[in-house]
């Protein structure tokens, strides 16, 4: 690995919060409800199509009354969600937030919500090639076929320089902050061959946008 590897490096900061939008929370599998908790306003979140309009439920001892399913974030709020670590085991928290006001939605381990989320969406590459996930997530993808040395970047062939201007734009206009390592052993068979790490933050791949490119570009070489 210390020989004929390439990298793409923008050491920016992890965000410690994202804000996201309604067809974001859509495609992790929940619906936003507004209602009453304990016969209070407030907006809250069930798995997609489980609850009705007019529906009551009791979920950890509380009543909810779901008086009206959105389709959409209303005007006046955010939907915010940062990553934590508790006790070594990473969380997704998310939340709405008013004016005057925040509404907790859900605190749920990242890994189960981001595959449902990727199989839905059919994000294979995500899928096949993630390796951990914590406040930053990995992916590990290795396409060598072949013995041989790593090429240096002067004799990468064109495909495989834009999948690298790809990922330079990834890290510069959808996360500001990832780490691609990568190697490169020519084709053969019309194969390429090639190894790949990849670190990119965990919040921009609840996005649906960011998570289509990483996924495409991830596949770019196949």
């Amino acid at each position: 690995m210390l020989e004929g590897y390439y990298i793409i490096e923008n050491p920016g900061v992890v965000p410690a919060e994202r804000r996201f939008r309604f067809r974001d929370l859509k495609a992790w599998g929940y619906d936003l409800h507004l209602g009453t908790i304990e016969g209070e306003r407030a907006y809250f979140v069930f798995r997609a199509g489980e609850k009705q309009e007019g529906e009551t439920y009791v979920v950890g001892g509380k009543e909810y009354y779901v008086e009206e399913t959105q389709r959409d974030i209303p005007e006046n709020a955010r939907l915010l969600a940062k990553i934590v670590i508790e006790k070594g085991q990473p969380y997704l928290v998310f939340w709405l937030e008013e004016e005057d006001r925040s509404f907790p939605l859900a605190k749920e381990d990242p890994r189960i919500i981001l595959r449902r989320f990727w199989e839905k969406e059919k994000f294979n590459q995500l899928l096949k090639h993630v390796r951990s996930v914590g406040l930053t997530t990995d992916f590990y993808k290795d396409n060598v076929f072949i013995k041989a040395i790593p090429l240096p970047y002067e004799e990468y062939p064109p495909k495989v320089r834009r999948v690298l201007r790809a990922v330079k734009d990834v890290h510069r206009d959808m996360t500001g902050f990832g780490r691609f390592v990568f190697q490169y052993f020519g084709e053969e068979d019309k194969r390429h061959n090639y190894r790949l790490y990849w670190t990119l933050p965990t919040l921009h791949l609840f996005d649906l946008e960011v998570a289509n490119e990483v996924d495409k570009i991830l596949g770019m070489l196949d």
